[in-house]
């Protein structure tokens, strides 16, 4: 069967994408074709990783300097789209024209919209010949009632409704009927993640979402800070973005526990994160499934959550896999998380539960029961009414592009001396850098020629890699050894046995190669770094293949043994400190930042009180720093000196005045560095080394403590109020400095 999804943007993240994108992953696995229509566009590429045997179809393309978006049927109302609907305002008259035009011209058996406003327009519009479909992944208590009306008059053209829960059947059956409409349960699905599960050594508990109001992380946060007093050693990881972060920090500041809880930002793929927690925890008022509990259960974290109205009570057992709390009970929210932060075998007993009892959300049996049903309605309606017979479009459709993507894998026909050339072309593309960039247009537009079976294979592969994956090169898995060195792996698809990785050092320009050799199986090719092998710095990391060398981009990074810091290392065993933290770069390819000292003070926690900025560390080299030194930058030097304590565990410590710091500024805004003085006179960086936090400046938010100014300086500019203030912060390098800033 031919299944077509119509979704509102494809080319963003959210639980709706996530769940069409596994229910289309594992329909393709099972030998059904899937094409997704986007009815906007507004990114160059997906967010999430599509296989390349899905179709995507944009609809209405708003990216820059495109048509659509200036166009003036763009700026007139939708009649589509009910006014009720959540993003009814971001419809328009063209994007009415290009959803009528596309359901009225599909050939699939199936058609599936994926929200209500959608789910209207699928039952009006999708062709007789077609089952359609309704997925509610909005919780029903979340559906305006005008919308709801809608739905009960308009879904009498739907052949089958889905919901994601129990609940929300039962809600939809009661709230809105439809009569003679059967609805159905379909939970969403989530792979196997294809990493091992998380070991729960890390004492971190890991949430993930976006700051929105309705995840309520304000209360997290507070449970959390509550139950750490009693529970020293955890941290709290939230990963997400939204219009909450800055109260959200604000309030992390004001509880205290700015070293313990860390607000990560968004990340593509959580399942490398999950796997450096210990326990997974979701405070939301309302769910309308609970994809991030899912995802967390099938990588072994057990979960504390709240008992929403529908979705978290479905995928808990609780008390087994996970606990669950009452919704308003903060103290109950608190003491969940005591409960498992405390107690190491009942967190150990849960995460195994956790893991089997997720193994339900599996897609593959769910995309065989949805097709399943599909099957018998089309079976029914083929009894009942011969088939109308296909007609194949020979004139192109304005308004949609379908590109060598979307036609999922599909061949293409080209001219007659394209297929003479093509070898021989390719063959000189794939030697120059330049030329295979320059080539990227002229691939495009062949892409979308119509298809046709006699173009070349060789052909075929080319523009299929190119399109696929607009920004090009090799992809590679990363992992973070015990022992702080490096694993990558490559499918062998995507190089030859000569290959060899190149890491390039940005500042120096040095260069180590790595050899690849293949698994045990054969799928693919394997290079292991030493952790000894690679000096300080930021490393670009390239595959080199015959004479072409391509950057490389990363697809699942484990750096779970820094997750602990120098706690869960062999870095703490060590003379001095290496590690080496592979990451995403801005623009998307792997580099790695290696930190090698052969003296360092390694941040273990940082504490103000008012009067200092107090910072325990531990030290690794030869014998034992003498005192701390302060020092500003700039071209008016300036030093202040801090003994340094150790604690009876050996632990090293410092506490930096502020007043006598303060009193030492001779402008406006000051950075200084803290320095670890040795007995032999050198001087050592402090700062924060092992562990798996690229940018610690955004991560760590220490907050500003407020000075009383009883000193006067004679400063060119003059202020009525000024502001004395100082906040620790991390440089770009993850050092430790501090800034005095007297300014509004």
């Amino acid at each position: 069967m031919k299944f077509s999804f119509l979704i509102h943007n494809f080319y963003g993240v959210g639980g709706t994408n996530r769940a069409v994108l596994n229910l289309a992953t594992a329909l393709v696995e099972a030998g059904h074709e899937v094409e997704v229509a986007s009815v906007f566009r507004r990114l160059d590429r997906t967010m999430f990783s599509v296989d390349g045997r899905i179709t995507v179809v944009p609809l209405v393309d708003t990216r820059p300097r495109r048509p659509d978006r200036s166009s003036p049927r763009h700026r007139e109302p939708s009649t589509l789209i009910p006014e009720a609907e959540e993003f009814h305002l971001q419809y328009s008259r063209l994007t009415d024209e290009r959803i009528i035009r596309y359901l009225g011209s599909t050939n699939a058996d199936v058609v599936v919209g994926t929200r209500p406003g959608l789910n209207l327009a699928v039952a009006r519009h999708a062709p007789e010949h077609a089952v359609r479909v309704a997925q509610e992944h909005m919780t029903q208590d979340l559906i305006d009632e005008a919308l709801k009306a809608e739905i009960s008059r308009g879904y009498s053209r739907i052949d089958l409704a889905y919901t994601v829960t129990h609940a929300d059947a039962t809600a939809f059956r009661t709230g809105n009927p439809v009569p003679a409409l059967g609805i159905k349960v379909l939970p969403n699905s989530s792979p196997s993640p294809g990493l091992a599960a998380a070991d729960g050594r890390n004492r971190i508990v890991v949430a993930a979402g976006r700051l929105d109001p309705i995840k309520r992380y304000d209360r997290l946060i507070t449970a959390f800070a509550r139950a750490a007093v009693d529970c020293p050693g955890w941290t709290l990881r939230i990963y997400g973005d939204g219009e909450q972060r800055q109260a959200l920090a604000a309030l992390i500041r004001e509880l205290g526990v700015y070293d313990q809880v860390q607000l990560m930002g968004r990340r593509d793929d959580m399942s490398t994160e999950w796997v450096k927690g210990a326990i997974a925890a979701s405070s939301s008022a309302r769910e309308s499934f609970g994809m991030t509990i899912v995802e967390a259960m099938r990588l072994g974290l057990p979960v504390v959550s709240t008992d929403c109205p529908v979705g978290p009570r479905e995928i808990i057992d609780d008390g087994e896999d996970g606990l669950l709390v009452p919704s308003d009970d903060l103290d109950a929210y608190t003491a969940a998380l005591r409960t498992l932060m405390r107690d190491d075998d009942l967190r150990a007993r849960m995460a195994k539960m956790a893991l089997v009892n997720s193994a339900r959300f599996d897609p593959a049996p769910l995309a065989a029961q949805f097709a399943d049903d599909c099957a018998e309605v089309l079976a029914v309606r083929r009894g009942e009414t011969p088939r109308p017979r296909r007609v194949v479009r020979r004139t192109p459709r304005r308004g949609l592009s379908r590109s060598l993507l979307a036609r999922g894998g599909e061949l293409l026909r080209e001219p007659d001396l394209v297929r003479t050339l093509a070898d021989p072309v390719l063959r000189g593309i794939a030697g120059n850098d330049l030329a295979r960039r320059a080539s990227m247009g002229v691939l495009v537009r062949l892409a979308r020629v119509q298809r046709a079976r006699g173009a070349s294979s060789r052909l075929q592969n080319a523009i299929r890699r190119r399109v696929f994956d607009p920004a090009g090169g090799p992809v590679a898995d990363c992992v973070v050894e015990p022992d702080l060195g490096l694993r990558w792996t490559f499918d062998a698809a995507t190089c030859s046995r000569d290959a060899s990785m190149v890491l390039r050092n940005r500042d120096t320009v040095e260069v180590v190669r790595v050899p690849l050799t293949p698994s045990h199986d054969g799928l693919q090719f394997v290079g292991i770094l030493d952790a000894d092998a690679l000096s300080e710095g930021r490393w670009n990391v390239h595959l080199v293949d015959g004479k072409v060398r391509r950057r490389v981009r990363p697809h699942q990074l484990d750096s779970r043994v820094l997750a602990s810091g120098v706690d869960g290392c062999a870095a703490e065993n060590r003379r001095g400190v290496r590690a080496h933290l592979p990451y995403r770069t801005t623009d998307g390819f792997l580099a790695v930042r290696s930190w090698v000292r052969g003296s360092h003070a390694e941040v273990r926690r940082v504490e103000l009180d008012g009067q200092h900025i107090t910072v325990a560390f531990t030290w690794h080299g030869p014998d034992t720093p003498e005192c701390a030194v302060l020092r500003r930058r700039g071209d008016q030097p300036e030093s202040l000196t801090v003994p340094t304590r150790t604690t009876a565990d050996g632990t090293l410590w410092m506490a930096v005045p502020l007043y006598p710091l303060a009193d030492l500024r001779l402008s406006r805004y000051e950075d200084w560095d803290i320095q670890l003085r040795q007995r032999d006179g050198s001087e050592v960086r402090l700062g924060r080394f092992v562990d798996d936090v690229v940018d610690k400046k955004r991560t760590y938010n220490y907050p500003e403590v407020h000075l009383s100014d009883d000193v006067t300086l004679d400063l060119v500019e003059e202020d009525p109020t000024p502001m004395l203030r100082v906040r620790p912060y991390y440089t770009i390098d993850s050092e430790l400095s501090v800034v005095v800033v007297d300014r509004p």
